[in-house]
């Protein structure tokens, strides 16, 4: 199945500094298209379509960016800079790629199924210790996320390692251990609450009937 086209319309920019909080009032968010063989460009864009854009592609997936009436350059979403008040987008990097040449990106993981020991049985709780791994591909080869099947974990310590997770053709894994447990199941600590509260009641039951010393 081809893989579905992400665009981005942006105009080209010499606005800086201090004037650019008035474009991001408008509704406009500054950035710079930067990498391959290229001088760094200093772009606008739609902050509602960086939004969309942002939420299908993520870091890990092809945009075409069109400046103006120039062709469409092959980019990755880099860097996207928020306001740490009204998390509104302020600053935008997109890395232009080489189509023909590999990339390493940190692509996410994405939990697929239920794993029975949580959801039937409910003795655990899953553990997520891997959120995402790094692949080498070419761009159009992107995957979007890595699936992990966590439909098999049907007791505590049950668990995903690296070299389970199925990878699509052309992409390769750069991950030093192939045995890293990606995801597991916990053993619930709900029991051991359980008995600590009577525990601690018991024994503040068994001082109330002793008698007070007398100081000295």
């Amino acid at each position: 199945m081809p893989t579905q086209k992400i665009s981005l319309a942006a105009q080209p920019r010499t606005i800086r500094g201090g004037r650019l909080s008035g474009l991001r009032r408008k509704g406009q968010v500054p950035g710079i298209i930067y990498g391959h063989g290229r001088s760094p460009q200093m772009v606008l864009t739609s902050a509602r379509e960086l939004e969309q854009v942002w939420h299908q592609a993520g870091s890990s997936k092809l945009v075409e960016v069109s400046v103006g009436d120039h062709r469409a350059i092959p980019v990755l979403l880099r860097d996207l800079q928020r306001d740490p008040r009204y998390n509104h987008l302020v600053h935008v990097d997109m890395f232009a790629v080489d189509v023909h040449e590999k990339v390493t990106v940190d692509v996410p993981l994405l939990l697929v199924g239920e794993a029975p020991a949580v959801s039937d049985l409910k003795i655990g709780q899953l553990l997520q210790t891997v959120s995402s791994l790094r692949v080498e591909c070419l761009p159009r080869d992107l995957p979007a996320n890595i699936p992990v099947d966590i439909s098999g974990l049907v007791a505590v310590d049950d668990a995903v390692p690296v070299s389970a997770l199925k990878l699509p053709a052309g992409v390769t894994l750069l991950h030093t251990d192939p045995e890293e447990l990606v995801v597991k199941v916990a053993a619930l600590r709900v029991a051991s609450v359980e008995t600590e509260a009577p525990a601690a009641a018991a024994a503040a039951a068994g001082t109330e009937g002793e008698p007070e010393s007398t100081p000295e």
